[in-house]
Order: structure tokens, then sequence, then C-alpha cells
């Protein structure tokens, strides 16, 4: 498998990832934030086992916004950092839906690529 390099990389995979049968009772719009090198702002929407992802803000107010540096966000990836310590420090910040934030790692399954 390839290995990733950018970020837009890593939402570009989302569909590839996802799980749709775990996804049949959500409807939910997730704003992520990514400021640093590389980063940028991306729509991901599940629509009761669709999924969309795309780049840009939500024109409406999503059920959960995520705000991780760049930085951060690839040493999350790469599971060098936990997501719970990260968020308790502030380097993660989440705003929203906290159920939401739990239950989206249940959606994707692990890929397989590597990690930049």
């Amino acid at each position: 498998m390839p290995k990733v390099n950018t970020i837009q990389q890593v939402f570009d995979l989302l569909p590839r990832y996802f799980r749709p049968e775990k996804a049949r009772d959500v409807r939910a719009v997730v704003q992520f934030h990514i400021p640093g090198a590389g980063g940028g702002d991306w729509i991901v929407r599940v629509d009761q086992g669709r999924l969309s992802v795309e780049p840009g803000v939500s024109p409406t107010p999503a059920d959960l916004t995520v705000t991780v540096s760049a930085e951060n966000y690839w040493a999350l990836l790469r599971g060098e950092m936990d997501p719970l310590a990260a968020y308790m420090r502030g380097r993660l910040r989440i705003e929203g839906d906290l159920k939401l934030a739990y239950r989206l790692q249940d959606l994707f399954r692990m890929p397989d690529e590597s990690v930049a």
C-alpha cells in the first residue's frame, strides 16, 4: 500500500475505511479544522450509512467540530498521541456532540497505509 504523505490524502482515503454497517443510524456533519503546514478544512458527512468528504467549511453548523494542529494530527494518526490525552491537554479541541466524537472511531476501520 502507498505511504500517506499529506493530510489531503488521509481525507481522500476515508471512504475506503468507512464501515457503513456501523453508521446506519447516524446523521451528522463533522467539521475538521487542521491549521498548520499541510492542513486545511474538511467536511465529513455521514447520512444513514453513506459518507461524503469534501474540502472546505460547512455552510451550516456542524454537529461536531474537531480542531487539531497538523503536527498533532499526524501524531494522532501515527499512534504517538492518545486522543483522550490530547483532548485533556488542549491539543485536540472538540466542540459539539461528544458522543458522536467517541462514536467516530467505530465508524472507520484502521487503515493499512503507513502514515508519514
